[in-house]
């Protein structure tokens, strides 16, 4: 796949250079749906109260 032709060779690093970033975006993406949720205030008191009322028991 060696080629000595400068255009040719400039448009695939342009290919790849716009490819790596398509990947980088797609990756962001990924990593975003990975995060951790984030849990709602009432969740977190009601988890709190059972806690507290299992502890009196």
């Amino acid at each position: 796949m060696a080629t000595d032709d400068p255009a040719e060779m400039a448009a695939r690093l342009a290919q790849l250079e716009k490819d790596l970033r398509d990947l980088r975006v797609r990756l962001a993406l990924l990593e975003k749906q990975l995060d951790p949720r984030s849990e709602h205030p009432s969740d977190r008191t009601a988890v709190r109260e059972k806690v507290a009322y299992d502890w009196q028991a």
